[in-house]
Order: C-alpha cells, then structure tokens, then sequence
C-alpha cells in the first residue's frame, strides 16, 4: 500500500482501463458463461442495499424480509410452499450446505455420497471440503445419470443422491423422477442441483422434466438467481424441503442480533436478495416464459446453423446448451476464441460448447454462425 492516497481522478482513470479489458455481455460474443447481464432494475437494488449484511438481520430488516420473500417465491414455483433456505454466493455454497446437511444428519464415519459422472465440479470440491468419498455413476446414451448405475452404488455409507436439472457442460437434465424413486426406497437424501435449470424449466411452454419437490424424495434444490434470474453476481440460491434440514447447519452467534446462523459465510451482502427479489417482481411468471421462450427460439437457431455447417450435436438440446463436434474440436474452439468468439472447449466430450443466456440475441447467432463457416 502506496503512503498516501491517489486523487479521484487518477482513481476512476485507471478502473476505467481496467473495466475496458472485460467483455462485455451486450456484444453477444460471451457464448461460454451461464452468467448473463443483470436486469436493469435487479442493479438498481443491488446498489440501493449494497451496506446491508444478512448476517445481521436484526439491523437489517428490511434486507431479510426480502430474502425470505424471494425464498417463498422461488419455493412456490418449485412446488415446495414449506421450503426454507437462504440467498448464497452461489451454487458451489448452495451445494456445500445441502451436502454438510446430508453429512451431519447421517453422521457416518465413512459417508460416500453418489454423483453422476456429468455433475458439476463443484462437487470435488465439496467432498474434498467435507471429506466425503464421491462415488461416480455412470451416464446412459443421452448424458444423463444412469438410474440402475445409481442404485448399484448405493452402500450402508451412503449419506446423499446428487442429480443435475441442467448440466453444466451439455445442459441435459437428469431423470430425477426415477432417481428420486430410488432414494425413496432406500431412504437416502437426495439433492437437486439446478443451479441453471431451476428457473429455466419452469418456464418451457410444452412438457417440463420433473425435477422439484413435486417429487417425494428431493431434499432440496440449489437455484441461482444470478443466471436465469438475471441477477447481478453473486446470488446462488438454497432451498430446503422443511426447516427440520436447518438444524444440521445452525452455529450460534454470540453477538449479533441473530442467534443463530445457517449458513457457511457469515457477513452476506442484502444486495443480492433485493436484486433477486426485484427481478421476480418485475418480470413475474409471464416475464420469464418471454425470456425462456427467446432463449430456446434462439437455441434452435444455433442448433439447426451448426447442423446445416456439417458439424454434428453432442446431443440434441434440452435446455439452452448447445454442444457440437468438428474433425478437430479444440483447434476450432482455439480459432474461435483468439477470433473473439468466446465459447468453451470440454475434453472429456470433445466438443465446443455453448450458452445461449439472455444476453444472446439471434443477430449475436448469425454471426457467429457466419465465423463458424469460415473457420471450416
């Protein structure tokens, strides 16, 4: 640290220089990133609430009741009006807290818990974290958990089932519905990670996957409302069935206005629960099928321009991913991205894969499909 302090002006300048090397979600080349541009008004809360902390609700009020609101809504649109749970930082946090409370609830000495090959990588982190052996099922053809490699795997030790509604590299949604038969059965908790989907696939117009507390046996679901909710990062979201799963997560706090606190960090800006809370309200249910519906109509545009290229699918899409291969994958993703094309390259699909956010408009599409043509 410099000993005294720079003037304003020199300040901005070089934020200012700082700020014009990001990209920018408005050009509508960021294909790779399951963020978007945050609604308007969800930047105008963030900013009206930046000094509040949910870690002291006590003090702030009217920060917590907005959390709590947005919680109620986002339990009723999953079909869990007795949820509880909390805005996080993100899904990584959200799945840390359902996987602690799976853990502390079980309380086994061994505790293993069974993923998907396809889950998001979050989770090695999490049971490295928890020190949780993952024990990986396999996919069937489409890329989606594998019920009977599921059920297999489950063991004495088995504190937790982990399924995706929409997959971070392929975008494909799990068959929960079965999966959530299975834990049933045997009695095991069972977590939903729809950090993308959760406010995705309640907005498609025609048949929906089941993936919410509709099913008997989901525990509880992480939604980020900093992806489709268009709210600025971070606002990951955690939803539990019941209060009862808060206990396996409550620290006392000896000094604050809270006595209790449930989640893993401590001081938790009220910002992201008012810009969450204000794009619910502002879009409601009808606003979010107008933005689902633009993203899938857009989806297809890239879909069926990839598959006109010659190009084939990974798998044909289900929400807003698109993943595609060429006779050399990665060198076309290396050309793509020195070319200003931002899109992401998996390894273990081989494939380029794609997201259409909110922020992807159709001309963003064309364009890219016209570099894509010239890089064949």
């Amino acid at each position: 640290m410099q000993l005294k302090g720079r003037s304003r002006k020199q300040i901005l300048e070089e934020l200012e220089r700082a700020n014009a090397k990001n990209q920018r979600y408005e050009e509508g080349k960021i294909f790779c990133s399951m963020c978007t541009k945050p609604h308007k008004l969800a930047i105008k809360a963030y900013n009206m609430f930046l000094c509040s902390n949910l870690g002291d609700s006590g003090l702030f009020e009217g920060s917590a009741q907005l959390e709590t609101d947005v919680i109620n809504q986002l339990a009723t649109l999953l079909h869990g009006p007795g949820a509880v749970g909390a805005i996080v930082s993100g899904g990584t946090e959200a799945n840390l807290m359902a996987l602690l409370a799976a853990r502390n609830k079980t309380n086994i000495a061994e505790p293993e818990v069974i993923l998907p090959s396809s889950v998001h990588f979050s989770f090695v982190k999490i049971c490295n974290l928890l020190k949780v052996k993952p024990v990986y099922a396999e996919l069937d053809s489409n890329f989606r958990a594998d019920p009977s490699s599921v059920e297999k795997h489950i063991s004495k030790r088995t504190i937790a089932l982990v399924a995706t509604a929409g997959t971070a590299e392929l975008g494909v949604v799990d068959p929960i519905d079965k999966l959530s038969e299975i834990a049933q059965k045997h009695a095991v908790y069972f977590h939903v990670d729809a950090a993308l989907g959760g406010l995705f696939i309640p907005f498609l117009p025609s048949t929906k996957p089941q993936f919410d507390f509709s099913l008997p046996a989901v525990a509880s679901i992480t939604v980020d409302p900093h992806k489709m909710g268009m709210a600025p990062i971070p606002a990951g979201g955690i939803l539990f069935r019941g209060p009862q799963m808060l206990e396996y997560l409550k620290t006392e706090t000896p000094y604050l206005t809270n006595r209790y606190q449930y989640t893993l960090v401590g001081t938790r800006t009220g910002a992201s629960a008012a810009s969450a809370w204000a794009v619910l309200n502002a879009l409601g249910i009808e606003g979010f099928r107008k933005v689902v519906k633009s993203c899938i109509r857009t989806t297809k545009v890239l879909s069926q321009g990839i598959t006109d290229a010659g190009l084939s699918l990974a798998v044909e899409p289900t929400l807003n991913i698109v993943a595609f291969r060429s006779t050399a994958t990665k060198k076309l993703a290396e050309r793509l991205w020195s070319q200003g094309w931002y899109v992401s390259y998996v390894p273990r699909y081989d494939c380029i894969r794609m997201v259409v956010m909110p922020h992807v408009k159709q001309c963003h599409v064309i364009a890219f499909l016209r570099k894509l043509r010239e890089n064949l």
